[in-house]
């Protein structure tokens, strides 16, 4: 009772104030358990969604925006050092008038660790620092800004992987353009080191209720799955605009993005300076519908504009900016020099703790009967299983996801056009052409957790002469010589099976910027051609973990 009226008496100082949820996973189960309460039949011992800071399940376009935390921190208990350490904020600045507050934290992650199945003996390990400010002015406009400077040892299939994005695009593969996934380009850094940062920030706008306006440089991720069909956070950040409208039991978001591709596309750089690289635009729209507190259904569009020209030119017209849902691709078509995709999301909730989830995308079509195996039918879809409080034990929560991608998806006849971000997909990191099955258990109990996690994936791969639809990055319009294009099956090519196992366990300190110690082992096998390759990492870390690191590929 005493925190709903505390939530109440701060209603109106936070009634519009609007901040983005980290996207971790792990450290979001708890908002997400409460999002799948049914609307109207929650437990009487819930935070029901009339409280400013419970969940409104209206959309799965995440991050979420939600109404700031930081002033509902009860910071009466405990000495100076017990609330920093497992409580607060390092640093948290509050106008008394209410016209400004600012929380400032230390980010970092201490993580060290061994491949048991790597001969060599290397040591591994990840040291990175930075930090993170968020607050507001007033009670309409809000801000984040981040930082990390990491310096890492990365296990043999990661360098492989690293190496391999420095070749995407032959015209520049003479350049260092490694990425880190999820993190951007790196730089040599000892023997087998690598150097990177990341940025990130936005601005949160709130006029009225109903509306929301973002500017910013970050990720985003449609769906309630693991894997997102249609637009993750597996690609690094870049920069968006962001307007989320919300009216009753509908919400409707458009998204407009710069994308780059790690090639100069052309374009003569001035001695002396940073090299150019081609910009494509991307604008998104998603229009969630939530029916009968249990259904909700969600539309998606997304659209990489054709990249910009020898002189880093973007030619957009008036449609760039078209905020109607669907009316690009009534325009285009999905096979278009600008590639167009198009989906759906679906959520079912069964009862307070269990639900269904999935998706489907749609990148093109054959029209013509009998095509079922015809190459342009790229399409994919996933469906998913979650279970809150499993067998009524509290925070024991299952999740179980299938996805399935058909071959060529995803990318074009140009392959400047396809759907990826600084050398990464915008959706799996599998890219297409696979069938992938993932498992996770969570269980916390106080401040101790755990998690458990396996994935099983069978990936058609292409050989060194023949695309067989598993690399987005390679033109759509490129197959191998006897290949029949109305027999294009999944998984088709070199057939790869990977097999991924992590457990860790961990003590949470501090859930302000989930800083935790954590130590675990992962068992990752790769078998390809009937070489197989495998990874035994054990690995102990002190770490703040506010985003998601795809590295299970």
């Amino acid at each position: 009772m005493k925190k709903q009226l505390l939530l109440l008496f701060l209603l109106p100082t936070l009634l519009f104030a609007q901040q983005n949820l980290q996207l971790n996973r792990e450290w979001g189960l708890k908002y997400e358990k409460e999002k799948n309460k049914i609307s109207g039949k929650q437990p009487k011992d819930s935070i029901t969604k009339k409280d400013i800071n419970s969940p409104e399940d209206l959309s799965c376009f995440k991050p979420y925006i939600v109404n700031p935390e930081y002033s509902l921190k009860d910071k009466s208990k405990g000495n100076y050092l017990y609330r920093k350490l497992k409580k607060e904020s390092l640093i948290i600045v509050n106008d008394t008038a209410d016209k400004f507050h600012l929380n400032v934290d230390p980010l970092f992650n201490f993580q060290y660790g061994k491949d048991i199945a790597d001969k060599t003996g290397e040591k591994l390990y990840t040291n990175t620092r930075g930090f993170i400010l968020r607050g507001g002015f007033g009670n309409k406009l809000d801000f984040e800004s981040s930082f990390y400077e990491n310096q890492s040892t990365f296990p043999q299939y990661m360098d492989s992987y690293i190496a391999s994005t420095n070749n995407l695009f032959p015209q520049t593969a003479n350049y260092d353009y490694a990425v880190i996934p999820g993190q951007g380009r790196s730089k040599s850094f000892h023997t087998n080191g690598y150097d990177y940062a990341m940025a990130s920030g936005y601005l949160s706008y709130t006029p009225i209720k109903m509306l929301n306006v973002q500017i910013g440089n970050g990720k985003h991720f449609v769906g309630d799955g693991y894997r997102s069909l249609l637009l993750s956070d597996n690609a690094f950040n870049y920069p968006y605009a962001r307007i989320t409208t919300t009216y009753k039991n509908i919400q409707y978001t458009n998204l407009y993005t710069t994308f780059m591709n790690l090639t100069d596309g052309g374009v003569k750089t001035p001695p002396h300076s940073e090299r150019l690289f081609q910009k494509k635009v991307g604008n998104f729209q998603m229009l969630s519908i939530n029916l009968f507190n249990r259904l909700q259904i969600g539309l998606f569009q997304g659209m990489i504009w054709e990249a910009a020209d020898s002189d880093n030119r973007q030619h957009v017209n008036f449609n760039t900016f078209d905020p109607v849902i669907g009316v690009n691709t009534l325009n285009y078509g999905l096979h278009n020099t600008n590639n167009i995709l198009t989906g759906s999301t679906l959520k079912f909730k069964i009862t307070n703790s269990i639900s269904l989830y999935g998706q489907f995308m749609l990148d093109d079509v054959a029209y013509s009967k009998n095509s079922g195996g015809d190459v342009k039918n790229k399409y994919g879809y996933q469906i998913g299983f979650k279970y809150y409080d499993l067998f009524k034990i509290k925070n024991l929560h299952l999740q179980l996801e299938y996805n399935y991608v058909r071959p060529y998806s995803y990318s074009t006849d140009n392959s400047q056009q396809s759907y990826t971000h600084y050398n990464q997909s915008l959706a799996d990191p599998l890219g297409a052409n696979f069938k992938e099955a993932i498992g996770f258990i969570n269980y916390r109990l106080k401040d101790f957790f755990i998690e458990l996690k396996g994935i099983y994936a069978v990936k058609g791969a292409d050989s060194s002469s023949f695309n067989y639809g598993g690399n987005i990055f390679k033109p759509d319009n490129s197959f191998p010589g006897s290949q029949n294009l109305n027999n294009i099956q999944t998984t088709q090519g070199v057939k790869s099976t990977l097999i991924v196992e992590d457990m860790h366990v961990g003590y949470l300190l501090n859930p302000t910027t989930n800083f935790n110690i954590v130590v675990g082992i992962t068992n990752r096998t790769e078998q390809t051609n009937k070489i197989t390759n495998n990874t035994q990492l054990v690995y102990f870390g002190i770490r703040t973990s506010l985003t998601n690191l795809y590295y299970d590929f």
